[in-house]
């Protein structure tokens, strides 16, 4: 049995009517992400569009991914990653744009446009590329005898017993069609009645491959799982002619409705809300089907014409994308990144000794994520550590951090874990490893209500001769090994005791009947944090000078708050050069006369997900840095639970400074935004390029192969084991 299962409520004041919920310290949340009236879809107000500029990083991402310099299967890549990035944009914003502005019409139109684009260069360009390279979809009619008995086969024991027509019946409730799957439509007559057309749906399902390998002599030859349905769809309706097939694919609606003050066991809630979701309204049909098929289908489920996407073929380029994980076929991928050993890690022998030495960062996915694991897993197998403390936002589905909060429970060390149910999309996914720690011993908290716990942070408390020690690791990402590889983010590992005292005192807040803390080095929204952000640019505007001019560098993902914004701008005006890397979505204007002259914004998309959160702020001469969970946007400084911290060790402070000076001058990869909202693609000379993933790449490698070369510090002989 788990110690304890608790749904963590902030103390304060209790909800008022027509208030939104309260939390200690006289906060009260925003409402809205834009100033009122501060915003156009031609880009001439004070602040860019949202949802316009989510769809400028699609088509950037696109781009990419249309990129002759790419090798083809890692364009490929891109193409599925702009499918599901789009996937998200449907289910997730598209519900909350009002049908009759001009921004949501935009914002309509724009996404189509992409889609239209990305699925055209996909037909044109990449299918016969994949084809020249040897990988190549097979029509019906070019089967060889082997292929389609081999396809007989699979659709008889495979496919045929799994699958379950369903009429659409004038007469009978349409049936709950799952989100994002894959329908079959078939247009059916009875022998000799072809007049009297009736439709029926058979549901692709969603646990077999949907390329199907065919055997070949050589290269890949494959179907897509349709194309065998197709063949076969007259076994499903014996009896009636099969006059034509058509393939839909519905997008629905992702938001929950979640009662949060409900006196009862959260995870039940939080499992009823993800149920209750798979019945959210269709905001999006993708279909390719003959016209009278989709117009019969679009009147049956209630659909306005513009939630219709046709395609000719190809629907669901995402999982056609995996044809670039297709073993095999090296000269048509980039070459895969292996992340480096964290060398200081290497070298010790005694973990806690290196921790209490020096403070150490760690950049994945250049430096491999398995500290983290080892940071862990020694924790739980050391006799003198007594307790664990860890958020989990998003863990992955299978998770070294898992087993060794998993294995620290059960060897009897007080385990707390603080598991974001909510994580968007991840809610499943958490509810099963809650129910794993709870199984194990560990006392698990299922999130703040009214909040998202976004914070990374794990603390580890050890009995030494000395006395009580804590150590902390702090991070921008998730605690998941698999995005670790693919996402850039920045792990902090400390045993300062004021840093150790702070994170103490946060989970204490998260967890127990404690108010916010006077900390000593983090700053934790929904409290302090945004007002130490403003204070900060603040007291860089004041200390600028014609001679000194101040200077701010931020890297995050998206800045939308307007209030921050504006505090940049007045900063600019200030004579304060502004130089942010924002990924996504950026609300910022830059480069405006009187507003914005001194701001610049690049955007950076390479092989790996931009996903640090660092600011720096360099204080007349005496830097600052910081790293931190949160965005710049009104759901992580006021909806959400967030850490910030800085970076004071010299060495770290000056190699996190001197990462967003090189992100800053990337001349092959950056994007620079510009005022009317648009961005253009930064060109360097030829003999000046530089791509700043591909140098942190060679600086990783570099500095292993220093490592390797450099004598160890300390020679140590090996001795006898000592007689049992």
């Amino acid at each position: 049995m788990g110690r304890a299962r608790v749904r963590r409520r902030f103390p304060g004041a209790p909800v008022r009517a027509g208030q939104g919920r309260h939390v200690p310290g006289g906060f009260r949340r925003r409402r809205g992400s834009q100033a009122e009236g501060r915003v156009s879809p031609d880009g001439e107000g004070a602040f860019l569009d949202r949802e316009l500029s989510l769809l400028e990083f699609q088509a950037r991402v696109l781009s990419e991914g249309m990129d002759p310099s790419n090798p083809l299967l890692e364009r490929l890549k891109f193409i599925g990653i702009v499918s599901s990035n789009m996937d998200e944009f449907f289910m997730n914003r598209v519900p909350r744009l009002e049908r009759k502005n001009p921004v949501a019409e935009a914002a309509r139109q724009k996404s189509r446009d992409l889609l239209q684009r990305q699925w055209r260069y996909f037909v044109e360009t990449l299918i016969p590329e994949l084809e020249a390279g040897g990988i190549a979809r097979v029509a019906a009619s070019a089967l060889d005898e082997r292929q389609t008995s081999y396809l007989g086969r699979f659709f008889a024991s495979e496919l045929f017993p799994v699958l379950t027509p369903i009429a659409l019946a004038p007469d009978r409730e349409v049936p709950v069609l799952a989100n994002l799957g894959l329908f079959l439509i078939a247009a059916l007559a009875e022998p000799g009645r072809r007049n009297a057309v009736k439709y029926a749906l058979v549901e692709i399902p969603q646990n077999l491959p949907r390329l199907v390998a065919l055997p070949a002599q050589n290269g890949y030859r494959f179907v897509l799982i349709e194309d065998v349905l197709r063949m076969n769809a007259g076994a499903l309706f014996p009896g009636y002619e099969v006059l034509a097939t058509g393939l839909m694919r519905p997008t629905r609606a992702a938001g929950m409705s979640i009662d949060e003050e409900r006196d009862e066991d959260f995870m039940k809630v939080m499992s009823e809300a993800v149920k209750a979701r798979r019945q959210n309204p269709v905001v999006r049909l993708e279909v390719s089907a003959p016209a009278e098929m989709t117009a019969f289908v679009r009147e049956r489920l209630g659909l306005a014409e513009a939630e219709i996407f046709e395609y000719p073929d190809w629907l669901d380029l995402k999982s056609v994308s995996q044809l670039a994980f297709q073993a095999g076929f090296e000269e048509l991928k980039r070459p895969a990144w292996e992340p480096r050993p964290v060398m200081e890690f290497e070298r010790a022998d005694d973990l806690w000794k290196l921790l209490r030495d020096s403070d150490v960062i760690v950049h994945h996915p250049y430096e491999s994520f398995d500290v983290v694991g080892r940071f862990l897993r020694e924790a739980a197998e050391d006799p003198d550590v007594l307790a664990i403390k860890q958020t989990l936002y998003r863990a992955g589905r299978q998770s070294s951090v898992i087993n060794a909060l998993e294995l620290a429970a059960e060897r009897g060390k007080r385990v707390t874990v603080l598991v974001e149910l909510k994580a968007r999309f991840d809610e499943e996914n958490n509810i099963e490893w809650a129910r794993r720690l709870e199984a194990a011993g560990a006392s698990v908290i299922y999130g703040v209500a009214g909040l998202k716990t976004h914070a990374k942070a794990c603390l580890v408390v050890r009995r030494e001769p000395e006395g009580i020690r804590r150590y902390v690791h702090l991070s921008t990402g998730n605690y998941n090994e698999r995005t670790a590889r693919l996402y850039s983010d920045i792990g902090f590992f400390t045993s300062k005791e004021d840093y150790a005292a702070d994170v103490s005192a946060f989970f204490n807040m998260i967890t127990g009947y404690s108010q916010p803390a006077n900390w000593a080095k983090i700053e934790a929204a929904p409290y302090g944090l945004r007002r130490r952000l403003l204070r900060l640019i603040a007291r860089e505007a004041m200390t600028s000078t014609k001679a000194r001019p101040g200077l701010i560098m931020a890297k995050m993902n998206s800045l939308v708050d307007p209030e921050l914004i504006e505090a940049l701008y007045a900063a600019s005006k200030a004579g304060v050069q502004v130089r942010l890397n924002v990924r996504g979505v950026c609300c910022l204007r830059p480069g405006v006369k009187d507003l914005s002259e001194n701001i610049e914004v690049v955007s950076i998309v390479d092989m790996f997900l931009e996903h640090a959160r660092i600011f720096y702020f360099a204080n007349h001469g005496e830097e600052e840095v910081y790293l931190s969970s949160a965005d710049w946007m009104p759901r992580n400084l006021d909806r959400r639970v967030e850490i910030m911290f800085p970076v004071e060790d010299p060495a770290c402070r000056r190699e996190l400074g001197e990462l967003l000076k090189l992100y800053l001058r990337d001349n092959e990869k950056a994007w620079q935004l510009q005022g009317d909202g648009s961005y253009r693609k930064l060109a360097g000379d030829a003999k000046k390029r530089l791509r700043a993933q591909e140098q942190l790449c060679s600086r990783a490698a570099e500095k292993q192969r220093l490592f390797a070369k450099s004598a160890p510090a300390q020679l140590k002989p090996r001795t006898a084991p000592k007689p049992a």
